[in-house]
């Protein structure tokens, strides 16, 4: 992570000693915050407030950033379908949405600084707070992190919300593991030349109400904890990496659905984590606590003009527990990038993830994810970290499946305008009997979903065409298109009305990015 560099005029330095004095003073009040961060996290962060409290009281310098994009879409049965799993619309076929992120620099020194982001998130008008009249609030925290180096030395230290993507080679947008924001501390320890060791500990998930008794029931959480050793020398980087995670819930062995007096609603999480025969039978966990755990490796080497590019990971979760509520799995990538020519940059692609068997009495044979924001060449078919938001994509899931791909880059025929072509194929990897006794047990779109995961048996072809101008330095003219084509889906296992009403879709989109 870094901070931006220099002031901004017009804005008047803060008193940071007031800002040392506040943070002290949160402690010293006796305030609830050890219940509401966690053991571990709380004495991270009061050890960071002591060093922060040890540095010489300067006036912090201030620097604004930020960036606004407003988009028109336009789509044709993003699902494939016109409506969602019930029958319901799916999605308007034409939406215009905004979002606004401002971040705030607070530097003392090369060695201390704060950065606070706040946003109004991809909002469509007429919703939430676009509506007429009486818009709902929706200002919120994106980040709000320090970061300083331990007096002395090349250790830096970052403590509270910020982005944390593990490991993933520069082929491949995201992680097919985490990509998000959540509060943590972090530890990055230089090793010499070309090697450094990283470090996190955070809490991603908590339901914990920070007034609740400690002799109450078990709080909800997930706990998370990684490492990672990135290793780069002339024309090659490796860096492996582990994580390990801690899922608790409630003792009452009912599945994660909200009940009041239950375990919280995952959300799409309980998707990518959860087992399919989790659902099976009475439900729910045995023990009061999952771990999960993945471990992996990232490769990039260089050839001339050619640069490959691979990852491999593993994963699994909740081995000690019943073994319908197991998960583990793979997942492999790898690419092949030609650099030669300053017209188009080509790159071939291709991934393959285990996928399910026939039994579900015997847990999950998909990798567990957590976030999940995976994607070559920004294709149509997944989460995409393209200006763009997420909502214009497919979301189609990489794991469960395998495929093959072709990106032409960084096309450029025109002075400031860059294009990218990319047609993809994916097929699935997992028993339609699996699928089919999930939808059963709880419903088409609860843990699995037409169109996006796919069955042995089911494919999709999907090709993108985007293309971004510089109007100006800070002005960019965004147009994005993509098309993808259902091939065999399964009316055993979608239901005839779904599978039988499965056909092309279609997206149009264009925007403008200003960032200042």
């Amino acid at each position: 992570m870094t901070r931006a560099a220099g002031s901004a005029a017009g804005f008047p330095a803060p008193d940071f000693c007031a800002s040392v004095r506040f943070v002290k003073s949160l402690f010293a009040a006796r305030l609830p915050a050890r219940r509401l961060l966690g053991p571990g996290l709380f004495l991270a962060v009061a050890w960071a407030s002591l060093v922060l409290a040890a540095q010489p009281c300067r006036a912090a310098r201030v620097a604004m950033s930020g960036q606004f994009y407003a988009y028109a879409a336009s789509y044709a049965n993003r699902l494939f379908t016109p409506w969602t799993t019930v029958r319901a619309q799916a999605q308007d076929a034409f939406a215009v949405w905004q979002r606004l992120r401002l971040r705030t620099d607070f530097t003392s020194d090369e060695n201390l600084g704060f950065t606070f982001w706040v946003q109004v998130d991809n909002t469509p008008w007429g919703n939430a707070t676009y509506t007429v009249d009486n818009p709902a609030p929706a200002i919120e925290v994106f980040k709000a992190y320090l970061q300083f180096k331990w007096p002395g030395t090349d250790v830096e230290i970052t403590a509270g919300k910020f982005s944390t993507t593990l490991p993933q080679s520069e082929a491949f947008t995201g992680s097919v593991v985490l990509d998000s924001e959540y509060p943590a501390v972090a530890v990055e320890v230089p090793l010499g030349e070309g090697a450094s060791l990283q470090a996190a500990v955070g809490r991603p998930l908590g339901y914990a109400d920070a007034l609740e008794s400690a002799t109450g029931r078990a709080t909800d959480v997930l706990d998370l904890a990684w490492l990672s050793l990135p290793l780069t020398g002339e024309g090659w980087s490796f860096t492996p990496w582990a994580a390990a995670a801690r899922l608790a819930r409630t003792p009452a062995p009912a599945p994660y659905a909200g009940a009041l007096g239950g375990p919280p609603d995952l959300g799409y999480i309980r998707r990518q984590v959860l087992s399919l025969g989790y659902f099976e039978g009475r439900g729910g966990f045995a023990g009061d606590a999952a771990p999960y755990a993945w471990a992996g490796a990232a490769l990039k080497r260089g050839m001339g003009d050619f640069t490959l590019f691979a990852d491999l990971v593993g994963g699994a979760g909740a081995w000690a527990d019943a073994p319908r509520n197991a998960r583990r799995g793979l997942f492999a990538d790898m690419a092949l990038e030609y650099a030669g020519s300053d017209r188009v940059t080509p790159r071939l692609f291709a991934w393959w993830g285990s996928g399910e068997d026939a039994d579900i009495g015997n847990g999950s044979e998909r990798l567990p994810t957590l976030v999940r924001t995976w994607n070559s060449g920004l294709s149509y078919l997944f989460f995409t970290s393209e200006t763009i938001d997420n909502e214009t994509t497919l979301v189609a899931d990489p794991t469960g499946s395998w495929g093959l791909g072709l990106t032409l880059d960084k096309i450029a025929l025109v002075e400031g305008l860059s294009s990218r072509l990319t047609a993809a194929y994916m097929r699935g990897t997992s028993d339609p009997a699996a699928f089919r006794r999930s939808v059963a047990l709880s419903g088409q779109g609860y843990m699995v979903e037409m169109g996006r995961n796919l069955t042995l048996n089911e494919a999709i072809v999907a090709l993108n065409f985007d293309h971004s101008y510089a109007v100006t330095e800070q002005l960019t003219l965004l147009v994005e298109t993509g098309w993808a084509r259902p091939l065999g889906f399964q009316a055993s296992v979608w239901g005839p009305s779904m599978a039988g009403a499965a056909t092309d879709s279609v997206k149009v989109a264009v925007g403008l990015l200003y960032t200042f």
